[in-house]
């Protein structure tokens, strides 16, 4: 029993020597004036789960959640989704941040007079040749349907042999036969 005083005593001590440093006696200090804090802390998480487990005890409410959850398709190909989904979440705001960069760019670009009709002239100057193009074929077209119904011709094997001698008949012909060829050889 001697041999229990003395460790007692030695432990004791210990503690007494602890609690005579500054900062030991300071932290104690702040803890004993913050302690109804702590008592409020803990007794707020006390009703919080007493509130839990009444919740989770009454049967109606039980019912009613359940039927809430029963009517989305929860299971576990949702789940795996949404976990996929948030594991995404910081490249799809990365995406959407530069979606946001180019809409405001975009924007201030059209706002912008002075830049859109630069872009404009630009565009024009290099369609305005393919629309020249285009609308030459089509007088072409028309005329040529105008005068094949303006003057319909009768077309006999005599009239085949005298185009035969015309070059841009002839040239035409070359393009069709080189053609054929290119097509025989890769078949």
């Amino acid at each position: 029993m001697a041999n229990a005083t003395v460790c007692m005593s030695e432990e004791l001590y210990q503690i007494l020597e602890t609690l005579e440093k500054p900062e030991v006696r300071h932290s104690l200090q702040r803890l004993l004036e913050k302690l109804p804090n702590v008592e409020q802390t803990i007794e707020s998480a006390e009703n919080v789960v007493d509130f839990g487990k009444s919740v989770l005890t009454d049967d109606k409410t039980v019912d009613r959640y359940e039927q809430f959850v029963a009517t989305y398709n929860v299971g576990s190909e949702t789940i795996t989704a949404i976990v996929q989904l948030m594991e995404k979440l910081p490249k799809l705001v990365q995406i959407i941040h530069q979606l946001e960069n180019i809409i405001d760019f975009v924007t201030v670009v059209l706002q912008d007079k002075q830049t859109t009709d630069y872009t404009m002239n630009n565009l024009k100057s290099y369609a305005d040749p393919y629309v020249e193009k285009g609308k030459t074929g089509l007088d072409f077209l028309k005329m040529v349907q105008q005068r094949a119904e303006e003057k319909p011709q009768h077309i006999n094997v005599f009239s085949i042999v005298k185009w035969m001698k015309d070059p841009s008949v002839q040239k035409s012909l070359n393009y069709v036969q080189s053609a054929l060829d290119i097509l025989k050889e890769k078949n």
